[in-house]
C-alpha cells in the first residue's frame, strides 16, 4: 500500500449514508500506550529527552481520549474523526451563532493541557470515581512555568529537563493505570 493509497475499509464497517458523517474507530487507548513504550525508552537518553517528554504527553493525551470515548460519552463522528464532548457542545452560554461555535470548539478534545482538564470536568459515575481517585487533580501537563504544549515538540532536547521527563512519563503511566482500573 503506497502512501496515497487509502486503507481499506473493514467490511464489517456500514457505509455512511448521504449527509452523514462516517464512523471512526478509535485506537487511542493501543496508540497511548505505544507512545508510553516509546517514550521510556527515549528517556534513557539525555540527548531524546524532548522527544521522550513530547511522546509522554501524547501518551497521556490518547489515553485520557479513550477514557472520555470509552467511559464518559463523548463521541468521535465528525467527518475529521475529531473527538468531542454533546455534554459540552449542547450546553453553548446563549443561542447565538458565536456562542454555538465556541461551545463546539470548546466541546473538541484536542490537546493537553485542556483535554486533561475537560476529562475531570467530564468524569462521572462509578467510573469516574475510580478515575478521578487515580490521577492527580492538579493537572501536571499544566505547570506554570513548563507547561506541555504540543508544539514543544520543535524545542531543543537540551531545552527539556530530567525531572520535566519523569513527572509527564509518571502522569501518563498513572492515566494508563487508570483507564485500567476504570475498565
Amino acid at each position: 500500500m503506497t502512501a496515497q493509497t487509502p486503507p481499506p475499509v473493514p467490511a464489517a464497517s456500514p457505509a455512511p449514508t448521504p449527509g452523514t458523517a462516517p464512523a471512526h474507530q478509535h485506537s487511542f487507548l493501543e496508540v497511548g500506550r505505544c507512545h508510553y513504550d516509546a517514550a521510556t525508552q527515549l528517556a534513557k537518553s539525555p540527548p531524546l529527552f524532548g522527544s521522550a517528554d513530547h511522546l509522554a504527553g501524547i501518551a497521556a493525551e490518547c489515553v485520557i481520549k479513550a477514557m472520555l470515548l470509552d467511559f464518559f460519552g463523548s463521541r468521535q463522528d465528525t467527518p475529521l474523526g475529531i473527538p468531542y464532548s454533546p455534554a459540552i457542545r449542547n450546553n453553548p452560554a446563549a443561542p447565538s451563532k458565536t456562542q454555538i461555535e465556541k461551545a463546539r470548539k470548546a466541546s473538541e478534545h484536542g490537546h493537553l493541557p485542556h483535554v486533561w482538564d475537560q476529562l475531570l470536568l467530564l468524569a462521572n459515575g462509578h467510573r469516574g470515581a475510580t478515575v478521578l481517585a487515580q490521577i492527580p487533580q492538579q493537572n501536571p501537563f499544566r505547570e506554570s512555568a513548563d507547561e506541555w504544549d504540543v508544539a514543544h515538540r520543535y524545542r531543543d532536547s537540551s531545552q527539556i529537563s530530567d525531572q520535566r521527563v519523569k513527572r509527564h512519563l509518571a502522569a501518563a503511566r498513572t492515566v494508563i493505570a487508570a483507564y485500567q482500573q476504570a475498565k
